[in-house]
């Protein structure tokens, strides 16, 4: 089997995460690969995805002939569509949908967990924001307590 790429292997993730997330759910999708899970969902499948940023009802992203809206964003600020009925809130609401278990999945990005799947948080060396796992309770909130972290074993040098 031959080695993938970096990004065959974030589209290989994102699909997964895509195909594991329940039908009719109401789904959080964090910052990084999990965003990328809205461009893979089946059309048979219904899911209502929420963004930490203050969107209920995030579609795919928004193609390059398109007139990108550069206000409509996902957590990892990529230009994205609407699904009909999306509204707004601000992202102190959006946070307390979360975690207050109205999300039947959350998904967050992890650049490093532990053997118990408990995520670490990270600042990225070198790099002016802080890394995936900021608000590492996320995903223990989801209503039926499923968690998918995602780790697909690069390395960070300090």
């Amino acid at each position: 089997m031959r080695n993938m790429s970096e990004a065959e292997t974030k589209v290989r993730i994102a699909k997964r995460v895509a195909e594991m997330l329940p039908d009719g759910g109401f789904v959080n999708l964090g910052v990084g690969i999990p965003t990328m899970a809205v461009d893979y969902l089946p059309a048979d499948k219904h899911i209502y995805i929420q963004t930490e940023n203050g969107m209920l009802g995030v579609g795919p992203k928004q193609l390059s002939g398109e007139a990108i809206i550069p206000n409509l964003i996902n957590a990892s600020r990529t230009p994205v569509t609407e699904t009909p009925g999306c509204c707004y809130f601000d992202s102190a609401t959006s946070f307390a949908m979360i975690r207050s278990g109205r999300m039947d999945a959350t998904v967050i990005g992890a650049i490093q967990i532990n053997e118990a799947g408990d995520l670490a948080n990270w600042a990225l060396p070198g790099k002016g924001v802080l890394g995936p796992g900021g608000a590492m309770d996320l995903g223990r909130w989801s209503k039926r307590g499923d968690r998918c972290d995602i780790s697909y074993g690069k390395k960070w040098q300090a």
